[in-house]
């Protein structure tokens, strides 16, 4: 039997006692630890897969007018007649500003605008002519015309309705002596037919007692002297009707000449007529070109405001000065004219962007964060980059108009007064649909598209 000693007693009083319940409370930490780790990126990757975070495009720029001012000139300078107009004056859109002197323009034009005028009439009347009626229509053009134009026109419809009647006169008597001339040689013709038939009665007579005659002179009751004046009578009688019958065919021929003087007549009008309307077409396409360019060149001696706003920068005051061609006259300033945005679009979001797209807006200047987001939408794009100088970076212009409703509503809460132009934005062109996790992931996914292609 061995016996304890007291040291082997201390030894096995220093050894520590092993407890199985604190190694089971560790591990359940520990395990706990990672499943909540786990849960958290697990939540985190869901999260992240069905949160959206939308791509879009950043761009900065700043509020102006949709309409700049208008440059008032004159393309080919003139006199100046009289000024409507001053410095500052508040004008509406065609209102009268100058007016130059133009006595040789106006000549120029009343000139071709008659002959235009006699042209079209004239030949309305051969087409009344050429139609064969006794009555001219009025060209469709005379309806729009006024004052001097319509006095014009009145003059000359009134004699191409002379000359209409003229010439049928005229016409009509040539075919009168001729039908007459026909009628007469058709009486004739019948007189000498008459007489023909009397002549062959005549000749039948004749040749009966000369039989009778002949029979009775063989027995000696009648000198042959009496039967030769006999047939020397009814030779006469034949050849009377011979040439009887001559002169009824010259008559006819004279009856066909006039026929065909009336036929001639009436081809030779035709002719008259169709030659007149196409010189009268020539002329016309000749003339209206002029026409057109001295009644542009005429309504430019009104200078009129290409829109309506205000005057500034007058620079003609005297009557009777000249003003260069193209030299500026004067500057109008819209109003009324649209607010819109005008914005610079960095290359890499230019491809996203497009006509159409709706965008955000945010005045940076206005930092009351109870005005809502204005929203609208880009109306233009730049189809080329541009390069800022002063920077050196390259970009793209795009013009994005307001929803009116909204900055309406935003002018009222900025506390009633508008919206200036100069003022600087801040604009967001949402560009794609995308979640967080892609976002996260864009610069891995680009980083490794270039690892993978490098040599």
């Amino acid at each position: 039997m061995n016996m304890m000693s007291p040291l082997d007693g201390q030894k096995r009083a220093a050894t520590p006692v092993h407890d199985e319940s604190m190694d089971d409370a560790g591990s359940r930490e520990i395990r706990y630890g990672w499943m909540v780790i786990i849960a958290f990126f697990g939540l985190f990757l869901g999260w992240a897969l069905f949160v959206r975070m939308d791509a879009a495009a950043y761009a900065t720029g700043t509020i102006a007018v949709s309409g700049n001012r208008q440059v008032v000139q004159h393309r080919e300078g003139g006199t100046v007649a009289k000024i409507d107009v001053k410095e500052g004056q508040r004008v509406t859109k065609g209102q009268v500003l100058i007016m130059l002197a133009g006595e040789d323009v106006i000549a120029t034009e009343r000139s071709l605008s008659s002959q235009v005028i006699g042209l079209r009439a004239e030949r309305a009347r051969l087409i009344a002519e050429k139609s064969g009626r006794t009555t001219i229509d009025p060209p469709i053009e005379f309806a729009s015309l006024e004052g001097a134009d319509q006095a014009e026109a009145a003059r000359a419809m009134a004699l191409q309705r002379s000359t209409l009647l003229a010439r049928r006169e005229t016409t009509g008597g040539q075919k009168s002596v001729l039908g007459q001339q026909s009628a007469q040689s058709s009486a004739r013709i019948k007189g000498i037919e008459d007489q023909i038939a009397s002549n062959q009665r005549q000749t039948e007579l004749f040749r009966e007692e000369l039989e009778s005659l002949r029979s009775l002179a063989g027995r000696g009751f009648v000198s042959i002297n009496r039967i030769r004046a006999l047939e020397r009578a009814e030779a006469a009688l034949v050849g009377e009707t011979a040439n009887l019958r001559a002169s009824i065919a010259a008559t006819r021929e004279q009856i066909g000449e006039a026929r065909m003087q009336m036929l001639t007549l009436d081809s030779q009008n035709e002719k008259d007529v169709s030659e007149s309307l196409r010189a009268i077409e020539f002329n016309l396409n000749e003339i209206l070109p002029k026409l057109n360019a001295a009644k542009e060149q005429l309504a430019r001696m009104t200078i009129r405001a290409p829109a309506s706003g205000q005057v500034v920068g007058l620079k003609v005051f005297t009557v009777g000065g000249v003003i260069p061609p193209g030299e500026t006259l004067m500057e109008i300033v819209p109003e009324r004219v649209k607010l819109v945005v005008q914005t610079q679009i960095a290359p890499t979001d230019a491809d996203d962007v497009h006509i159409g797209q709706k965008a955000e807006i945010r005045i940076s200047a206005l930092h009351n964060r109870q005005l809502p987001i204005l929203t609208g939408k880009v109306t233009r794009l730049s189809a080329d980059s541009f390069l800022d100088e002063r920077t050196g970076q390259r970009f793209f212009t795009a013009e994005v108009n307001a929803d009116p409703d909204v900055l309406k509503k935003f002018s009222e809460q900025v506390g009633g007064g508008r919206i200036k132009a100069g003022l600087p934005v801040e604009v967001i062109l949402p560009t794609r649909k995308r979640t967080l996790f892609q976002y996260l992931m864009e610069p891995l996914d680009q980083n490794l598209w270039s690892t993978f292609r490098e040599q």
